[in-house]
């Protein structure tokens, strides 16, 4: 089984920052409305996914799956949500691929045999490159321009459901 990494919370830091880069001195920020959901492939949970909420104008928003599907969404942080209006949404789970799963594998049980007895082994932090990662969910979800999954966000807004199917 392939181990899932940070790479979501580091895409998502990485849409954050550049996010900012779109406010300016006394901006305001909109009304959120909380957003939570559920993503699913044919009809199962999707596990680790990482959201993408891309207003049609405005900051774009994040969130990531937990082990049941759910989600809960942040635009400014701490899952405050979205403000009302029509979103885009690109959806991708990222996992390592089976040469780059295996080095992880061996530093793992590195640290593992170098631990004290009964201590914790030390935490293994291996960055590898964007191409050490496969997207386990259809190629279309993962891009603004393919992707065909569109939401409109209200004032007062049920839960989401995200239905991905396979191509």
């Amino acid at each position: 089984m392939h181990r899932t990494f940070n790479v979501v919370g580091k895409l998502t830091l990485l849409f954050a920052a550049m996010a900012f880069t779109f406010t300016g001195c006394g901006y305001r920020r909109p009304a959120q409305v909380k957003t939570t959901g559920t993503v699913t492939l044919d009809g199962e949970p999707v596990a680790n996914a990482a959201l993408m909420f891309i207003p049609d104008s405005g900051r774009p928003a994040s969130g990531n799956t937990n082990t049941n599907g759910d989600f809960q969404v942040s635009s400014f942080g701490g899952n405050d949500g979205l403000p009302a209006g029509n979103y885009r949404v690109t959806a991708t789970k990222l996992i390592l691929k089976d040469k780059y799963q295996e080095r992880y594998d061996r530093q793992v049980e590195r640290a593992a045999a170098e631990a004290e007895p009964g201590e914790e082994p030390e935490e293994v932090d291996i960055e590898f490159g964007e191409n050490a990662y496969a997207n386990e969910l259809p190629k279309k979800y993962a891009e603004l321009d393919t992707t065909d999954i569109t939401m409109i966000i209200t004032k007062q807004q049920e839960p989401l459901v995200i239905s991905l199917t396979s191509e």
